[in-house]
């Protein structure tokens, strides 16, 4: 916790995304959707119950991360943007565009960014994420690594 009694959210980072999910990776009902992943890089657990995911910045209370949500230290979690809140405590009321836009994380107060990622045209099937993980480093990765350390950047 930091002063307060607010909560330091600072450890948390959008770590991968894919805008163009045809046959890689597929959610509990076998569907294939966007996704996007969240890595704690501290070494505490981090509730993010209340916490807000948009692709909109304009919209930042777009869809709410459910409470008792918990990243364990270290943990990769995966929220599946395929627009059916129906399935779900970690299916979004959004989807991304693979051909480019903004997937924000906000605090509960629905003001306070966490983090960001703006991204450009996507290619099927290949994820877009930080190598290392949750550093500033942004590109395509070599392999999709959802939930799990991500491989290496994409030379050109």
């Amino acid at each position: 916790l930091c002063h307060y009694g607010r909560r330091d959210y600072s450890a948390v980072r959008i770590n991968e995304i894919m805008a163009s999910n045809n046959s890689t990776y597929p959610d509990e009902t076998g569907a294939f959707s966007d996704w996007i992943e969240l890595h704690n890089t501290g070494d505490t657990p981090v509730p993010l119950g209340g916490l807000f995911l948009t692709d909109n910045l304009d919209n930042p209370t777009k869809w709410r991360i459910a409470t008792g949500i918990t990243m364990p230290p270290g943990d990769y979690l995966l929220f599946w943007a395929d627009d059916d809140g129906t399935q779900g405590p970690y299916h979004t009321n959004f989807k991304l565009d693979q051909y480019g836009e903004a997937v924000a994380l906000f605090a509960a107060d629905g003001v306070t960014l966490i983090d960001f990622v703006v991204f450009g045209d996507q290619k099927r099937d290949v994820s877009y994420g930080r190598s290392p993980d949750g550093s500033a480093a942004w590109g395509f990765l070599a392999t999709p690594t959802p939930q799990s350390a991500n491989s290496a950047l994409q030379t050109p």
